[in-house]
């Protein structure tokens, strides 16, 4: 891994008509979407609409509770119409490219050591294809943004909007962490109890395995919280060694395992869409120093 000061890391994406939706004040990149062949690599237009209706719900409660003035309440509720016009805009062959983009980026920022940071090694083998491109274009981001957000939260959102977002981080990490978990719990249990009956009745078993992982690396992690992302992808990764096995002995039908798969990340999106934002809002402030 290189070594670079907080100031080189995570240069944006060059604003070119794939990349100017990444442009607007707010620090949006519009590629939080799907590509025109894998739908559900990334964030979709739901996704990305929801979490817009957030930004606005939270500007009006800020500014109800007398946290922030009219004019940056203002300022928040156009920064999100901007960002939902461009990326309206914008082709499935240009958002494609942004987010084909921002993976490139996200294993970039891997390879990039952050001077001064105190980190813990992970070793990361994620046994299926689906969930590599999720980690790839949030997992690099939301590392980064948790010790951006330790040294800089306070002076990017102030005391009281920082509060805010780190709220929203832990609500909805906590939530995922207790969604995987009874994934993880009812699929080992179902396939236990599945393959008790078939070892009862002398069927063949099959018990598949994946000896080439979709993704085999070592990574660094900045912060508690990044680590508890991790390892909440790990463990749906592991639930999906349990739907191989349903899969393969008939226990489950493929399209359900998919419909299964497509439900955690779309509960995944919201967090890496609102972490991806937050740290390129951060990096503003580290490159300003």
């Amino acid at each position: 891994m290189n070594t670079v000061v907080d100031s080189e890391i995570d240069k944006q994406v060059p604003v070119t008509a794939a990349g100017k939706a990444g442009a607007t004040n707010a620090g949006v990149d519009a590629s939080t979407e799907v590509d025109g062949q894998q739908t559900t690599d990334g964030a979709d237009d739901g996704s990305i609409e929801l979490e817009l209706t957030q930004m606005e719900a939270d500007a009006d409660r800020l500014h109800k509770e007398g946290v922030i003035s009219t004019e940056d309440a203002n300022m928040k509720r156009a920064e999100v119409a901007k960002t939902r016009v461009l990326f309206r805009d914008l082709s499935s062959e240009e958002r494609g490219a942004i987010m084909k983009r921002r993976r490139e980026l996200g294993r970039v920022l891997m390879e990039r050591r952050l001077s001064g940071a105190a980190v813990v090694s992970a070793h990361v083998r994620l046994n299926h294809t689906r969930l590599k491109p999720l980690f790839e274009q949030w997992w690099p981001y939301l590392n980064r943004m948790s010790i951006n957000m330790q040294r800089f939260g306070q002076s990017t959102f102030g005391t009281e909007d920082k509060d805010s977002v780190n709220d929203f981080f832990d609500k909805q990490l906590l939530s995922l962490e207790t969604y995987v978990d009874e994934q993880l719990r009812v699929a080992e249990g179902f396939r236990q109890q599945k393959e008790a009956e078939l070892r009862a009745h002398n069927d063949f078993v099959f018990e598949p395995s994946i000896p080439m992982p979709a993704m085999d690396i070592e990574v660094e992690a900045y912060s508690r919280f990044s680590m508890r992302v991790l390892a909440t992808m790990l463990k749906f990764d592991k639930a999906m060694d349990q739907f191989d096995f349903m899969v393969w002995n008939g226990i489950r039908d493929q399209s359900d395992v998919d419909d299964e798969v497509v439900r955690f990340l779309r509960k995944f999106n919201p967090m890496g869409v609102r972490g991806y934002m937050t740290h390129l809002r951060l990096m503003t402030t580290v490159r300003g120093r």
